[in-house]
């Protein structure tokens, strides 16, 4: 995890540990409710619904997990099962199961440590049957006008926004004042307080909102103290820091098994960057293709034929091409109701079968008999775009014959739209169809689509691939039948050039698809950038870009920058910097996270405020610092490097 230059000094002015008493872990069952204790911390959890309940000077404080349910929340039920004690050299720690509504289950873990007077909470949300969205938080009843967190310059109070709900940004901890003790938050997450007057803080889960299924879950995790002041805060979250407490490292928490299934290929694999062109086929000219698209490893188009992919391929770029079968069109609907037919259905490749108006039996009905039409595309002019019941065989095998006809063209796979989780179908509650499997949700019937195009794709070579964008996150389930898995308008959107998910959910993701990238599998982003000044847009289309090089994650922009002004000077030299295989692990320094490779070094710093890094490197004497306009020289065996807050850097050797 992080650390600070402040923090460095205050581990100089801890006493030593023999001038210490040492607080050491113990915990017990009673009634209803375990207890951990570690020194003068004192932590229990209701075996009945979660709550949990912070001992203080003050008087008690108390948590709830609020957890989504349709429209509204519910808490766990209680708790049928043992706890179970975890009792070993240096540590306590017990964890109760708890089943939620909708086949959730809610599993708690609390845990203390010798030497850290703070106790520690994760929690874990996950789903038992297929894959849904979650949300939930933590609510607690800890209520204060201001509260105080590390800047540059040491610890800084900062008065809440009482009157609307007012986000806490994320630091390595949070001290909330009370009369006597207050309270220490050391968060993996993100935070808030409630508006009013008796507005509480409250913590999220990370991410904040996920797709989740049977090999995931959705966490929150924390540690807790009744401490004096802000700096006793900082010293107990040093301390866990050093300790490496499991809670406080989002992300690399053991997880459930999963089946990666074989390896994607190296060309993919090692891309880098790629890129999206959806364009209709007339715009597929060979200066098109020669200015925009040659130098990127494979392109993502929606509408091209064969000539375009011919002079794609001529130019050493593969080409995947867009599909998606939760919606399809009914052109008569479509032009019943004033709607067009629109260049991405009338190009693409075979729509003549997959048009609902000849397979009414493919429409997924709602839940008050009627066709489910897709809210994209009411929302843009389409009326004839339906949702569909993916039970049905012969739109399963339509979706197969497309993409075998597009791999007989010679496209070097399909990204797949809309791959998670989909809208339920009732059409036999209706009598409109009947469904073969009518044990299956309509997302367990996709789910064998899926995996039908993804054998389809490979039967034409281990070369060719196949990329899902669930459009809300990626399922580690779906590891097994698809060798690239999206993040769409992560972490940044067009509407600000600010963070669209805080660092915690970075590192979240850096961390939980580790494993995947370790396997062979592919993590591919796709940030959106719009309004921003040159230098916005320059810092965060250079974090995202290295932070995708840390994660292993590809990275494009959908050629957004291409196409706004002020970032053009840079653009194109974002999109041709290569880094090479790379050279060690993820590492921390000063709070910058860094990592090198064959031809230079990608730097992120999530901080607010600048810092200053050495960086060892044994390559070129100097390296180009990309979207700068200068050089980095090596001064012996290192570089020394100022890095600017919340931005990234790539260095890159001559």
């Amino acid at each position: 995890m992080h650390s600070f230059l402040l923090d460095a000094l205050l581990l100089l002015a801890l006493p030593c540990s023999h001038c210490l008493a040492e607080p050491t872990p113990s915990g017990e069952t009673s009634d209803r409710s375990v207890i951990l204790r570690c020194g003068r911390q004192e932590l229990s959890a209701s075996l009945d619904n979660a709550t949990l309940t912070l001992r203080t000077a003050d008087g008690a404080i108390s948590l709830h997990p609020n957890l989504q349910l349709d429209g509204g929340w519910t808490a766990p039920e209680p708790s049928g099962v043992e706890p179970v004690w975890e009792r070993v050299a240096g540590k306590v720690a017990v964890t109760v199961s708890y089943p939620v509504k909708q086949q959730r289950e809610l599993s708690l873990s609390l845990s203390a440590y010798d030497g850290v007077e703070a106790v520690f909470v994760t929690s874990r949300l996950r789903v038992l049957d297929q894959s849904r969205g979650q949300y939930y938080y933590w609510q607690s009843d800890l209520s204060a006008e201001h509260y105080f967190a590390p800047e540059q310059g040491g610890p800084t109070r900062i008065d809440y926004k009482v009157a609307k709900w007012d986000g806490m940004p994320w630091r390595e901890w949070w001290f909330v004042p009370r009369a006597a003790d207050g309270v220490a938050i050391l968060p993996t997450t993100v935070a808030g307080r409630a508006p009013g007057e008796a507005g509480a803080a409250f913590l999220h889960a990370v991410p904040r909102s996920n797709l989740i299924d049977p090999c995931s879950s959705l966490d929150c995790s924390f540690g807790l103290a009744a401490v004096a002041d802000a700096a006793a805060a900082q010293r107990v979250s040093l301390a866990a820091r050093r300790a490496a407490v499991p809670a406080l490292c989002p992300g690399s928490l053991p997880a459930p098994p999963v089946d990666y299934g074989r390896p994607a290929p190296d060309w993919l694999r090692q891309a880098e960057v790629y890129n999206l062109y959806y364009r209709n086929k007339a715009l597929w000219t060979d200066e098109a293709v020669g200015e925009k698209l040659a130098g990127f490893p494979f392109i993502v188009g929606s509408t091209p034929d064969k000539a375009a992919l011919d002079r794609c391929h001529a130019r050493g770029v593969r080409l995947l091409h867009y599909v998606v079968y939760t919606c399809l069109l009914d052109t008569a609907l479509q032009v019943a109701r004033g709607g067009a037919l629109y260049t991405e259905w009338t190009e693409s490749l075979d729509n003549e079968s997959r048009d609902l108006k000849d397979h009414p039996d493919w429409v997924c009905i709602d839940g008050e008999g009627g066709p489910q039409h897709d809210g994209w595309g009411l929302e843009h002019g389409h009326p004839g775009l339906l949702n569909t019941c993916l039970h049905q065989p012969g739109l399963r095998q339509a979706a197969v014959r497309q993409v075998r006809m597009l791999m007989e063209l010679g496209y070097d796979g399909v990204f797949i739209d809309l791959s998670g989780p989909t809208v339920e179908c009732h059409g036999p509650k209706f009598g409109k169809h009947t469904h073969p499997n009518p044990d299956w949700t309509n997302t367990e019937a996709y789910e064998d689509v899926l995996r039908a195009v993804y054998e389809a794709v490979k039967s034409y070579g281990e070369d060719r691939v196949v990329v899902q964008n669930t459009c809300t996150g990626m399922l580690p389930s779906h590891w097994a039948y698809c060798d690239g898995q999206m993040l769409e308008a992560y972490p940044y959107s067009s509407e600000t050039p600010t963070l669209r998910q805080p660092w915690p959910e970075l590192e979240w993701n850096l961390r939980r698809y580790a494993e995947a990238v370790a396997h062979g599998k592919v993590p591919v982003m796709l940030p959106y950038f719009g309004q921003g000044s040159a230098e916005e847009l320059r810092d965060a289309a250079l974090l995202s870009r290295a932070y995708g090089a840390l994660s292993g994650f590809l990275w494009a922009d959908g050629l957004g920058l291409l196409e706004i002004e002020v970032a053009q000077g840079f653009s194109g030299e974002l999109y041709a910097a290569r880094l090479g295989a790379p050279a060690g692990p993820v590492q921390v320094t000063a709070g910058a996270w860094w990592r090198a490779f064959e031809h230079g070094i990608a730097v992120v710093n999530p901080l607010p405020w600048e810092v200053a890094i050495t960086i060892p490197w044994e390559g070129a004497d100097t390296l180009r610092d990309v979207g700068y306009g200068q050089e980095v020289r090596v001064l012996g065996d290192a570089i020394e490097l100022r890095v600017a807050g919340e931005t990234g850097r790539l260095l890159l050797g001559r």
